[in-house]
């Protein structure tokens, strides 16, 4: 017998899309937060639900454990390897813009926390198989609610790993056919449209209201450190709670077609997340952003913006995903068992080395 190809669901490469060009955009407009309201709105309306989406996205892909199914070794090494290289990579280019900054092998706040996130997460499911799925669910919620009580810092990325686990779990439990035709109803559509609407004006309109929330979107610091008087669990759940509506609201509004070019950028996403962010520390170093102000208000902003969507679409040509790719399929070659040691041997001497600082 033959096997059933499953037809190929547009709507998650042009979801992509939309994200890491979002994406980009947060790292343009965090480096001109100060200078901007508007860059402060749009980065509190970016980071209020990109982040949870590719993780939400990163669990809906990944097949359900059983004895079929186990956790893919070798994706997960490269997964590690590509978050160190782009670790040393961020440090090298802070380093030669002159910054004083210190190399934390044992986390930090740069932006490849992702990656190794994502690797805790499969694991994560993998030693939880068993653990009836609601009740997953739910006890996910509560760890990631009282993940803000604890001083956990960035030091193995728990912080993050710990708040957004709920968005992990749930992917993890639904199917991508099973999202498409909820997100494809007209009254979910319609109720998106409307959210993704009121919310955007409110980033704007009530700026001083929404951005306190930045500190608890980023799913970086505990309640403590968050800029909001009397912040807690509920204004975490708060938080979850619009990330979660918004998730829903782009998938439902983001079409099901193949645009000419721009939905196969969409799988390429991993390039972009990669090597946008040392480009942009780059152009701070060559000068090249100082040179956008002097054309004036409002002028340097929108094209600040157009910049920011520009480079994200550059680098989602396959030419800047392939050496990942690449790298990837080397890892592929080399048998599981030796991806272990590796791992186990990497994390030893990243200990080593972390209390030698210490």
């Amino acid at each position: 017998m033959t096997e059933t190809i499953k037809p190929r669901i547009y709507k998650y490469d042009n979801v992509k899309l939309f994200a890491i060009i979002l994406v980009v955009i947060s790292s343009f407009a965090d480096e001109f937060i100060s200078h901007s309201d508007i860059f402060r709105s749009w980065f509190v309306f970016s980071y209020s639900f990109t982040a949870p989406l590719f993780i939400f996205l990163s669990g809906l892909f990944q097949k359900q454990y059983d004895k079929k199914h186990r956790p893919d070794v070798k994706k997960i090494t490269a997964y590690l390897l590509l978050g160190l290289m782009l670790k040393l990579l961020i440090y090298f280019v802070r380093i030669l813009d002159g910054d004083d900054v210190r190399l934390d092998l044992f986390g930090g706040s740069g932006m490849e926390w992702y990656l190794f996130v994502a690797a805790g997460y499969m694991l994560t499911m993998f030693a939880l198989q068993k653990v009836n799925r609601y009740v997953m669910l739910a006890a996910s919620v509560i760890i990631s609610v009282a993940a803000g009580f604890l001083p956990l810092g960035d030091f193995l990325y728990l912080m993050r790993y710990l708040v957004f686990l709920p968005f992990y779990v749930a992917g993890y439990y639904l199917t991508p056919i099973k999202v498409r035709r909820f997100t494809h109803r007209l009254n979910v559509k319609l109720a998106g449209i409307a959210f993704i609407f009121i919310y955007f004006v409110l980033c704007f309109q009530e700026r001083d209201v929404i951005y306190p929330l930045r500190m608890l979107f980023t799913g970086q610091y505990p309640y403590a450190a968050v800029s909001i008087e009397g912040c807690t669990f509920y204004h975490r759940l708060l938080c979850c709670g619009i990330s979660a509506v918004l998730i829903i609201s782009v998938l439902a509004c983001v079409p099901n077609r193949k645009f000419p070019v721009l939905t196969r950028m969409g799988r390429n996403t991993l390039g972009v997340y990669f090597w946008h962010y040392p480009i942009v520390l780059l152009l701070w170093y060559w000068g090249i952003m100082d040179m956008f102000m002097p054309l004036g208000d409002p002028l340097w902003k929108y094209l600040m913006l157009v910049a920011a969507a520009a480079l994200a679409l550059v680098l989602s040509l396959s030419v800047f995903t392939l050496p990942l790719r690449k790298l990837c399929g080397l890892i592929e070659r080399v048998p599981a068992r030796v991806c272990l040691i590796a791992d186990a041997a990497a994390i030893a001497v990243a200990a080593v080395l972390q209390c030698t600082v210490l």
